[in-house]
């Protein structure tokens, strides 16, 4: 196994899951560090070919640097069996098109954030370190955390508050945020944290999580339209997958695990037809089927040596 410091979550699960072989195309549409990339092209070397994309341009070029002292990896960038693409996942379908691949063995997306990006502080994902408010994985989004805090309503604050994080004290929090910042600018993430953690009422305050952290959460899914995103990539996966290849999501939080579990109950269900029919009219057929019945979460190894991972699922279903 190649060493990354970033510690790729489920990763045995995930790779074991997706049932690669030799001369597979498999696709990690959330290539971050690698950790996960490498393992599944191992999974289908020789003859295979891993097409990764991230959303992420410094994701790619450290990427490119880690594999650069390991002679088979960066001989297989070099001849197009490794292709890596600065894309979002939910353009899956466009790269695959430039990347001439029209049926794929197997996709995987990792939802959450790479270690890499969590403590790059000028990205300012994490309030562990005091930076600027951007929250951007994609530079060239004109939408920062510091434009949201800005710009948007109080009932605008309130609602992503609530929908991408189900914070319990959304009112509160959106309310402190645009009285603090109708006196000065709201800049760093430590400012930031501050005045959440002063909006929440200290018998509300857990024991090892952080005030903030679910406030930070909605803010990184609002800047970065994760959870749009999500619902795009989605049909395009299962479309480009061939019959018998195998998607797997990881996700982070219940919304993004809601979207995940919905959809892949309508395309594993077939027939939409009211119960009261006795016999199906809509000749609607499954297209998947499921490979977890439920999701896999890591184990309390993983969680000890990983605490990142504590939120993590993974769920995978096969193309019919």
């Amino acid at each position: 196994m190649v060493e990354i410091r970033h510690v790729p979550v489920l990763l045995r699960e995930t790779v074991d899951g997706l049932r690669l072989g030799p001369g597979d195309t498999v696709v990690d549409g959330t290539l971050g560090s690698g950790g996960h990339s490498l393992e599944l092209f191992e999974k289908v070397f020789p003859g295979g070919r891993l097409i990764a994309m991230d959303m992420d341009a410094l994701a790619i070029e450290r990427f490119k640097r880690r594999i650069a002292p390991i002679g088979w990896a960066k001989q297989a960038l070099d001849e197009g069996q490794i292709q890596l693409f600065h894309a979002n996942f939910s353009e899956i379908a466009d790269v695959l098109d430039e990347a001439k691949a029209e049926k794929v063995s197997g996709i995987m997306v990792d939802l959450g954030f790479s270690s890499d990006q969590m403590d790059a502080v000028e990205r300012g994902l994490s309030f562990s370190s005091d930076g600027p408010l951007d929250m951007r994985l994609n530079q060239e989004n004109p939408l920062t955390a510091q434009r949201v805090i800005a710009e948007y309503s109080e009932e605008r604050l309130t609602q992503i508050l609530k929908e991408y994080s189900e914070e319990r004290f959304a009112r509160n929090i959106a309310q402190a945020i645009v009285k603090e910042r109708s006196k000065i600018s709201i800049m760093t993430t430590k400012a930031l944290a501050e005045i959440v953690q002063r909006a929440i009422p200290k018998r509300y305050h857990a024991r090892n999580i952080h005030p903030a952290t679910k406030a930070f959460q909605a803010l990184r899914i609002e800047v970065n339209e994760e959870l749009l995103n999500l619902k795009t990539f989605l049909p395009q996966a299962i479309g480009r997958l061939a019959p018998g290849g195998r998607l797997a999501v990881i996700s982070f939080h219940s919304g993004e695990d809601r979207i995940v579990k919905q959809f892949f109950q309508e395309n594993a269900r077939g027939c939409i037809c009211p119960k009261e029919f006795p016999i199906c009219r809509c000749d609607t057929r499954p297209n998947i089927k499921k490979v977890t019945a439920k999701p896999i979460v890591p184990s309390d190894a993983e969680v000890a040596s990983n605490p990142r991972s504590r939120s993590a699922k993974l769920r995978i279903v096969e193309k019919l």
